[in-house]
């Protein structure tokens, strides 16, 4: 093998040899080809460039000498692209220092250049780095003035996800103020119009002045991809977004300044994008309110034992595992409670298919005890709702939550919720109406799914949380004393009727019409 690599070395040092590059690596010339510079090659290659920086290779030169030349990359603007019809502000070396998956993909051959990229995806996906501003965002009384007054909302209105059901949430609170509402539905899992013509679902369902565009910047590229830019010109464009860890993004500056405003749930979520947006950031809280009342199903119907005291956890696998942690739940129990059967952990979940190592794991921790139980299974709204009111606690060991809509929901329903006491169901848990897990603040010691390395979260303590599942069941006058205040907060702070006066400050701040009048 040593002998083979010394063989490719010497051809690679013959190769340069003929091209005239070098004398070899070890005596490599001082001064490079004409038009070669190094400070062009470093930011063309950003990734060269952090190399170079970390000293793992001696300059740019060398770098492009030893791997650059086979691999292709630029070490000076390209000829081809001195072309008349180029748009006038055009800079390929910053379009390419902006975009670096760009760059990655002309080496890879994907396209021949990044203006090949501009005009076939980088328009249409609002890329920066071209020189031209971002699309504009209208105010208000512009919008108003070339569009009729109303709602364009446009989530994954269908899916069953949290995204889907806080948006449905939010159009019933919009409908109660008069200006018309037009639900634009994206697929979940692929963002793009329902007939695959880019652009075309618009023309008749994005006619209203306001668009909201709920769902999190994580999705925006797919969606400009998509729907394209032009969406989001002459209207009022408000982001709806939610996120679970400690720090935002850097990234995500840009697509702020796409946006007139960002509603966010809770005052978690407000305070870790405000560091990075561009737009004001205001708090609007999910709805928690018209739930299916009365259990509709009994315990039997889920396989439930009628004596036993219920903990429940319910939760979406797509939503990352890792994050909602019931592996920790699982310890806490067995800890709590070993192989008891007066007393059963049920943990439901859906989308099993998009963590199917991670659920895959839970499952068989899981089987060890014959007083836990897994439901994988979606349910309707109705059966959901009579999950949640024949359990006896619910039990949320979440590392982090944007907002928590399963937690209010259980506390909407009057019982008592153990959950981790960090992020944005802080907004409505506390120590008067919940029982709060002990944690510490942790960084992520490598990247899981969209959330990357560094960033931090909580990590809940087992021993604590054992303690909890053994007080609540121990004393269920404390117990009912918690879950009644907690009922109290979610039926008074996010109701429809709360949250209409929010919304009604918000809309005649932005001078639309009152609830109730006509459009």
């Amino acid at each position: 093998m040593k002998k083979f690599r010394q063989l490719k070395r010497d051809r690679r040092i013959k190769l340069n040899l003929v091209k005239g590059f070098s004398k070899g690596l070890e005596d490599f010339p001082k001064t490079a080809p004409a038009d070669f510079d190094e400070l062009t090659y470093l930011e063309y290659n950003p990734d060269v460039r952090v190399a170079v920086m970390r000293g793992a290779v001696s300059s740019g030169y060398r770098h492009w000498i030893e791997h650059g030349y086979d691999e292709g990359r630029l070490y000076a603007p390209d000829s081809r692209l001195a072309q008349d019809s180029f748009p006038p502000t055009w800079n390929e070396l910053r379009y390419l220092r902006e975009n670096p998956d760009v760059a990655t993909a002309i080496r890879l051959g994907t396209y021949s250049s990044g203006h090949d990229h501009w005009v076939k995806h980088g328009e249409q996906e609002a890329r920066i780095g071209t020189g031209r501003a971002f699309p504009k965002t209208a105010n208000l009384k512009v919008a108003l003035r070339k569009c009729p007054p109303g709602f364009n909302y446009f989530c994954f209105h269908s899916a069953p996800i949290g995204l889907g059901w806080a948006a449905r949430g939010n159009i019933g609170l919009l409908k109660a103020f008069g200006p018309k509402v037009t639900t634009i539905d994206i697929a979940w899992g692929s963002p793009s119009p329902p007939d695959g013509d880019t652009g075309a679902v618009l023309a008749p369902e994005n006619r209203y002045a306001v668009n909201f565009f709920h769902f999190n910047p994580d999705i925006l590229p797919t969606f400009l991809h998509s729907y394209g830019a032009k969406c989001f010109r002459d209207r009022y464009n408000i982001g709806v977004w939610v996120w679970d860890l400690n720090a935002a993004y850097p990234s995500w500056h840009r697509y702020t300044r796409m946006f007139n405003e960002i509603w966010v749930p809770s005052q978690f979520v407000a305070d870790v994008l405000r560091v990075v947006s561009a737009a004001p950031i205001v708090i609007v809280p999910h709805v928690v309110d018209n739930l299916p009342a009365g259990a509709r199903s009994p315990r039997a119907t889920f396989g439930l034992p009628e004596n036993a005291f219920i903990f429940l956890y319910v939760f979406d696998a797509a939503s990352s595992i890792e994050r909602k942690n019931p592996l920790a739940l699982i310890s806490a129990f067995r800890q709590a409670f070993r192989e008891e059967q007066d007393v059963f952990l049920v943990l439901k979940y859906h989308h099993a298919d998009k963590d199917r190592p991670a659920v895959e794991l839970l499952e068989r921790v899981a089987s060890t005890r014959k007083n836990i139980k897994t439901i994988s299974q979606t349910f309707s709204e109705e059966d959901l709702a009579s999950l949640f009111q024949v359990s006896d606690c619910f039990v949320s060991p979440h590392r982090s939550e944007g907002f928590g809509l399963n937690i209010a929901m259980a506390m909407y329903y009057e019982k008592p919720v153990i959950v981790t006491g960090y992020s944005g169901n802080m907004d409505f848990t506390n120590h008067e109406n919940s029982f709060l897990i002990d944690y510490d603040l942790v960084s992520l010691p490598y990247d899981v799914g969209y959330y990357r390395a560094g960033y931090g979260w909580a990590q809940p303590s087992v021993d604590h949380l054992a303690n909890l599942l053994q007080a609540v069941r121990n004393s269920p006058e404390e117990a009912r004393r918690k879950a009644a205040s907690g009922a109290a907060t979610i039926r008074q702070r996010f109701s429809q009727k709360a949250l209409l006066e929010r919304f009604g400050k918000r809309i005649s701040a932005l001078k639309m019409e009152s609830p109730g009048s006509a459009v």
